[in-house]
């Protein structure tokens, strides 16, 4: 027997030590559960529909003053001006920037009823957030994928990459559409890599929604626009007019008579910049910011609301049609 345990002075001043802390202990966890106040605020976290929504576009805000809801209602907007309205069973969609998947969720569920998907986004994280909330739908649809590489440089894919969008070639899938919403201003060098891709290396048509120079811009306010795009992560001249846009998309493949270029911005910046100030307010109540980056974000939309000199616009191109010999 060791014989310190034989000491009763040492098991009395052993058992003292060990009834202080735990009384300590108790006594801690006492002030904490008594100091909160169980009648506040903090059950809003119980509150919260899950999985929460990630959507992340401008918006369409006709009719919805909702975050979602106008980001759902956006990329409507693009496939109707694509004339897709009805779901499709072979269509094939190399979707670039798809976000966190709220966006590839809506195409599985209800655009695409066959045919093929393929995602890529420059974004580890939210790859990484749409494999998981996608996982079922992915599962239903064998030939969709989602992957992570910089879209802006397609000849740059891993072979993986440009492996699975080579099948979107197949020619049982009848409508090929590459679709961009709300990223192609910070494709860098230029968008015009991937529009010459998708047109001539893959026959696909072009919609989305961008961002363009207003034709009756100054000379400064298009310093200004472009200042601020270069401290929103875009290249200089990623703003570029109607006319300039369409330049480039002939240039890449696309049929001058079938662009549609639709300025949307009197349903997309007033009701976005309404929203951010809105939230702003509403998080408040609960001690929580919007953040600095989306306060200075709802200065710059509003000032493109009032200025017009950046435009919302809903793009579509289609291939030239393929002439057939008598």
């Amino acid at each position: 027997m060791i014989s310190w345990l034989n000491d009763p002075t040492f098991v009395a001043g052993l058992f003292a030590g060990v009834f202080a802390t735990f009384t300590l202990f108790v006594g801690l966890a006492a002030c904490l559960l008594l100091s909160r106040d169980h009648y506040g605020l903090d059950h809003w976290k119980l509150n919260l529909q899950m999985p929460v929504s990630l959507w992340m576009n401008l918006g369409y805000w006709k009719d919805t003053s909702e975050f979602a809801e106008a980001c759902r209602n956006y990329l409507k907007q693009v496939f109707e001006t694509a004339d897709i309205t009805t779901p499709q069973k072979s269509i094939a969609i190399l979707d670039v920037g798809f976000g966190c998947g709220d966006q590839t969720s809506t195409i599985l569920g209800g655009i695409i009823s066959g045919g093929a998907y393929i995602g890529v986004t420059n974004n580890q994280v939210q790859l990484q957030a749409a494999s998981r909330r996608c996982r079922d739908l992915h599962k239903e649809l064998d030939t969709s994928h989602l992957f992570c590489a910089d879209a802006s440089k397609p000849h740059a894919w891993p072979e993986e990459i440009r492996s699975a969008v080579d099948k979107l070639k197949n020619p049982n899938l009848k409508g090929k559409w590459l679709l961009a919403s709300d990223c192609m201003y910070h494709f860098s060098p230029s968008r015009m890599p991937l529009w010459q891709y998708a047109a001539r290396n893959l026959g696909m048509n072009f919609m989305g929604s961008d961002l363009c120079m207003s034709n009756t811009a100054t000379w400064r306010e298009k310093t200004l626009a472009r200042t601020i795009g270069a401290l929103m992560g875009c290249p200089w001249k990623a703003f570029l007019t109607v006319e300039q846009y369409r330049e480039q998309l002939v240039a890449c493949g696309y049929d001058r008579d079938s662009i549609v270029i639709k300025d949307v911005s009197v349903d997309v910046f007033p009701g976005l910049v309404a929203f951010l100030e809105r939230h702003d307010k509403a998080l408040a109540e609960f001690g929580i910011s919007l953040g600095g980056g989306f306060r200075v974000a709802r200065k710059v939309f509003g000032w493109f609301a009032v200025s017009k000199v950046v435009r919302a616009v809903i793009v579509v191109a289609r291939l030239p049609k393929v002439k057939v010999a008598a």
